[in-house]
């Protein structure tokens, strides 16, 4: 009887004690979330977005390795963003835990040999797709012209840069305005790295 006690206190409900909190993701790019699990076997790991249970195929990936469970995000776009639950049980308890997609990079890398003189596009998704987008550098409006094109394609709204010098480095912003509400979004082209930022690289090596 003692020895059946001490099985019982054995037998661990399943747990992710250490998670990915938070990931930037670069739009085309694959991005990973990976969260250790314990329990004893046989654990069981669901993936959740918005309620809505993610199952392997064309756009995700779910893995399940000896200490850890992955979910792969095979090619990230805008609305990959958000909080991802993961549920992970076995016969004697299960728990639950959350990692977020905060940023959105939309990285523009240029090889050295090509920098100056390309052209660089920026993306912005608006909804609905009504909505008037304006596209601002530095904080002033850009207007149209040879240098600067805009196109928009249903909710996909994009700054085609012409021709790209030194003299474009800066921050640029696509703000939609919808029923009198007003959103933006930051870009950079800038060899930094921040939240909800694009950049773009000028005359450096590519980096992946």
């Amino acid at each position: 009887p003692s020895n059946h006690r001490h099985s019982e206190r054995t037998t661990s409900p399943s747990r992710c004690p250490s998670v990915t909190a938070s990931i930037s993701v670069t739009a085309g790019n694959s991005a990973t979330l990976e969260n250790t699990i314990t329990g004893s076997p046989e654990l069981s790991v669901k993936w959740f977005k918005d309620g809505k249970e993610i199952i392997s195929g064309h756009k995700y990936k779910v893995k399940l390795k000896e200490h850890s469970a992955l979910l792969k995000i095979l090619t990230s776009e805008q609305g990959d963003t958000g909080d991802y639950t993961m549920v992970v049980s076995n016969k004697v308890g299960q728990d639950k835990c959350t990692s977020s997609v905060t940023g959105f990079n939309n990285d523009i890398v240029l090889q050295e040999a090509e920098s100056i003189g390309s052209s660089a596009v920026f993306e912005c998704e608006v909804s609905p797709s009504t909505a008037i987008t304006s596209w601002m550098k530095d904080g002033t409006n850009l207007r149209e012209s040879p240098k600067h094109k805009f196109t928009s394609d249903g909710k996909d709204r994009k700054l085609n840069i012409i021709d790209v010098q030194l003299s474009d480095t800066g921050e640029y912003t696509c703000v939609a305005k919808n029923a009198g509400k007003e959103i933006s979004s930051d870009y950079t082209i800038e060899v930094e790295d921040r939240k909800y930022t694009a950049k773009l690289t000028l005359g450096g090596r590519a980096h992946k």
